[in-house]
C-alpha cells in the first residue's frame, strides 16, 4: 500500500509540476514579451493587439491548459490531506497555488478580460474609452506578475513535493 502511496504522490507531483511549468514558462513570455509591446502606447498599442489574431490564439492556449492545472491541483491537495499534511506539506502548498491562480483568474483576469475583448462574449477594447483601457490594461499587467508569483511559487512546490516522494 505504502508503494501505491508514494507513486500516486509522485505523479501528482509530477504533474502539477508539468502543468506550472507549461502556465509559468507561457506567463513569464506574455508578461516579459507581448505584454509591454501591446502596454508600450496605451489604448493604440492594445487596440491594435486586440485586434490580431493572436490574440485569441493566446486566449485558447490558456483556456485548453489551465484546467488541467485546477483538476490536478485539486486531486493534490486532497491527496494531500489523505496521506498526510505533516508528510506532504510542499504537495499541498503547490496544490494550494493551483487553486489560488484558479481563484486569480475567476475574480480578477476573466471579468478584465471580457471587458478589454481578451475573450469573446465581452463588449470590447474598442467600445471603452481610453482612460478606462488605459486603467484596466495597467491593473491587468499588476495582477499579471501577482499571478506569476503563485505560479512560480507552485512551481518550486512541486518540484520540492517531486523530489521527498
Amino acid at each position: 500500500m505504502e508503494v501505491l502511496t508514494q507513486f500516486f504522490v509522485s505523479a501528482v507531483s509530477w504533474l502539477l509540476a508539468m502543468f506550472f511549468a507549461a502556465v509559468w514558462g507561457a506567463h513569464l513570455f506574455y508578461g516579459t514579451v507581448i505584454f509591454p509591446a501591446s502596454a508600450s502606447e496605451l489604448p493604440k498599442s492594445f487596440l491594435e493587439w486586440v485586434a490580431t489574431p493572436y490574440a485569441m490564439r493566446l486566449h485558447a492556449f490558456f483556456k485548453a491548459l489551465v484546467p488541467g492545472l485546477y483538476t490536478v491541483s485539486s486531486i493534490g491537495l486532497v491527496v494531500a490531506a489523505v496521506t498526510g499534511l505533516r508528510m506532504r506539506p510542499a504537495l499541498a502548498v503547490s496544490a494550494a497555488c493551483g487553486l489560488i491562480h484558479w481563484a486569480m483568474v475567476v475574480v480578477i483576469f476573466m471579468p478584465m478580460n471580457l471587458k478589454l475583448g481578451l475573450q469573446s462574449g465581452g463588449p470590447g477594447a474598442s467600445s471603452l474609452d481610453p482612460q478606462t483601457i488605459k486603467t484596466l490594461v495597467q491593473r491587468w499587467g499588476r495582477w499579471h506578475f501577482v499571478r506569476l508569483g503563485v505560479e512560480t511559487a507552485g512551481l518550486i512546490a512541486a518540484l520540492f513535493a517531486f523530489k521527498a516522494s
